[in-house]
């Protein structure tokens, strides 16, 4: 089961590259974040939510954020801004790395504004 899940993100990798290559990089997905660890959030997006990729707190604003108790939100200690499982965001695809199946996301210009 591993394998086969290891296998379907490196496929959606490729395929992602080549939307990307076709639309152009600096596109943005509306995504809906689906899991939150205290390095991020994971944030599915895209046609159908076929994909997923990481959106790291560091590249999230000037603020310093941290995974709730209860592990359901990201709160920023200096603005007080929330980002819970659910919240949709806007993300830009900043890195593929096909062979591993990991897709590194930027928040698009209107979620830093927020």
């Amino acid at each position: 089961m591993i394998i086969e899940r290891d296998a379907d993100d490196i496929a959606r990798c490729f395929l992602l590259e080549r939307d990307l290559a076709r639309g152009g990089w600096e596109q943005t997905f509306e995504g809906e974040v689906v899991g939150l660890i205290g390095a991020g959030a994971f944030v599915a997006f895209g046609s159908g939510q076929l994909f997923e990729g990481m959106l790291p707190v560091r590249r999230m604003r000037e603020d310093w954020w941290e995974l709730s108790e209860e592990e359901t939100m990201l709160v920023g200690a200096n603005t007080g801004r929330v980002l819970r499982l659910g919240d949709s965001v806007e993300v830009r695809v900043a890195g593929i790395d096909a062979p591993r199946g990991r897709v590194d996301l930027v928040p698009a210009a209107r979620f830093e504004e927020d």
